[in-house]
């Protein structure tokens, strides 16, 4: 996990390494999970930190400095919860998910560095190989980690479906 933090400094990587962590306590028994191991430490080593303009570390830093590592794992078992029943989710949130689809549509979001933060992380998550080797190399080392991906797909199915403004973000730069 320190590697994540090597990696992805602040709030970013305290979260990634909070998050996978309750998928990484499982031994490695094939030879398919030791390669899968070694991809991912590799990947580590290899990728350029990310690195963002100082205006904009301040603003992650200011935004998330009281987040404590207790925060970050309920944030990640209450979405392990939510993806598990994704109709009950959207159901008890409805209008909290109106409200953010609205905010996020809003020109405040699209000017703000929120919004600039966003497009950095998901052009580096695309470039830097976080999708086709990291997740990728995850699936294969945690079988809890496939099976919590196998839900979160499905899960975004479900909401995009519901949401399609959602979709739409996802295949955009916004």
């Amino acid at each position: 996990m320190e590697k994540l933090l090597d990696v992805f400094p602040g709030y970013y990587g305290r979260f990634l390494s909070v998050h996978f962590e309750q998928f990484l306590n499982e031994p490695i028994v094939t030879e398919e999970q030791n390669k899968a191991y070694s991809n991912i430490v590799e990947f580590l080593d290899s990728i350029n930190n990310f690195s963002m303009s100082p205006e904009l570390k301040s603003f992650l830093n200011e935004n998330t400095t009281h987040i404590t590592k207790e925060a970050m794992k309920d944030v990640s078992i209450n979405m392990v919860h939510a993806i598990q029943d994704m109709d009950k989710f959207l159901a008890d949130n409805k209008e909290f998910l109106e409200k953010y689809v609205a905010y996020k549509n809003s020109d405040e979001y699209k000017n703000s560095p929120a919004f600039e933060l966003q497009l950095l992380l998901k052009d580096f998550n695309r470039t830097s190989g976080y999708y086709d080797i990291f997740i990728e190399n995850m699936k294969k080392l945690s079988p809890k980690y496939e099976q919590y991906h196998e839900m979160l797909e499905a899960a975004n199915e479900t909401l995009m479906s519901q949401y399609p403004d959602i979709a739409k973000w996802e295949k955009s730069k916004d």
